[in-house]
């Protein structure tokens, strides 16, 4: 079998949301009889269009689904997220998801954590204004190949963490899509992030 015909079928299986989801890191320790007492939504990203500074889809993606569930369960939200490959003067990804908030529900609570650039100080700087809050149970937003390194993170500040993850496969099992396949990048990516943050933080 030529390597071409090897590449081929290897991504026609990549393809299939069913194997997708085989392939995500496995959720470990999540605590399922956490009662929340804020929403977490982790950002994904910034973009500028036309000289304005926007969410990317990703976050907009993760705040839609953190902020129906706040509203569900009567919670505020927690946004996180700093300046990461954008110039100082950016807003941070929090102030433009909270933007994001306002312009749909301006009664929401927020609070912004502003100064993470990475998911492990997502961790640490929303531990920190937490617990100014006298807050200890959080609901964690993110998407499913990054709730894993996510959860573990914010487990390793002693919060008691119930996850909310974001899954962007489609719901076909075993026809391949174009959306299935552009994610397998991420899901390796988040494989290799946790055997280095276990070989930096352990």
């Amino acid at each position: 079998m030529s390597v071409m015909v090897l590449i081929f079928i290897m991504l026609l299986f990549g393809a299939m949301p069913a194997m997708g989801r085989r392939l995500y890191p496995p959720l470990l320790h999540a605590d399922e009889d956490v009662r929340p007492q804020v929403v977490v939504v982790l950002g994904g990203g910034q973009r500028q269009r036309k000289g304005r500074w926007r969410c990317g889809v990703i976050s907009l993606r993760r705040l839609q689904h953190g902020l129906a569930l706040a509203q569900r369960h009567g919670l505020p939200l927690l946004l996180c997220g700093g300046r990461k490959h954008v110039p100082a003067q950016a807003p941070s990804e929090a102030a433009l998801m909270a933007e994001e908030v306002r312009a749909r529900d301006p009664g929401q609570r927020v609070w912004l954590e502003e100064s993470s650039r990475t998911t492990w100080e997502n961790a640490v700087e929303a531990a920190t204004l937490l617990a100014s809050r006298g807050v200890q149970r959080v609901l964690l937003v993110t998407d499913r190949p990054h709730m894993t390194r996510a959860l573990l993170c914010f487990r390793a500040q002693d919060l008691e963490v119930a996850v909310a993850p974001l899954d962007r496969l489609p719901s076909s099992g075993w026809v391949p899509t174009a959306a299935a396949l552009a994610l397998i990048p991420e899901i390796w990516y988040e494989w290799l992030a946790l055997l280095w943050y276990g070989l930096r933080w352990r």
